[in-house]
């Protein structure tokens, strides 16, 4: 099981603009600032991804991918996490998924702290691919964790205490 430091840029974000929880995203963004640890957040290599996106997906990757050729990961979890590290101006800590044996030995990292119990734990790498091209068709595009959280400072859907 391999992690990375990585950049917001980088990083493939979920499709669930904005985050969910101003408490979560503000809590998370107070923990960045204090120099405290957040969980791993976990990803998946593009071209492990790419596979199993279907031919209109892929489609729209492609013209993605030529735009944004660092954005390496997608990410399977962590909205909050990786939003509130990129407000914060922080490096994402991501745990690569590569293998079934990774998720396993993450599931066994849960209760260190380092991993948040979350359902691609629940799952093989191929049913997690299967799941992100099941998400990406729900709202077919593609931004990076960078894209989303400049669009989410530009729309002000930050909350005031962080910004």
């Amino acid at each position: 099981m391999k992690t990375l430091e990585l950049n917001p840029n980088q990083i493939i974000t979920l499709n669930d603009y904005p985050v969910h929880s101003d408490s979560v995203l503000s809590e998370y963004y107070k923990k960045c600032k204090l120099g405290e640890d957040v969980p791993f957040v976990p990803v998946i290599r593009k071209d492990v991804v790419r596979k199993y996106l279907d031919s209109n997906l892929l489609e729209e990757f492609k013209r993605f991918e030529h735009k944004n050729p660092v954005a390496e990961y997608f990410m399977l979890d962590g909205s909050h996490r990786t939003t509130a590290l990129t407000l914060a101006g922080c490096k994402i800590s991501a745990i690569v998924y590569e293998t079934d044996p990774d998720i396993e030995e993450a599931k066994r990292l849960v209760a260190t702290g380092q991993i948040l119990q979350n359902d691609t734990l629940e799952h093989s790498l191929e049913e997690n691919c299967e799941i992100l091209n099941r998400h990406f068709r729900e709202k077919s595009y593609f931004m990076t964790v960078e894209q989303k959280s400049e669009k989410m400072k530009r729309e002000k859907k930050i909350p005031e205490n962080i910004m």
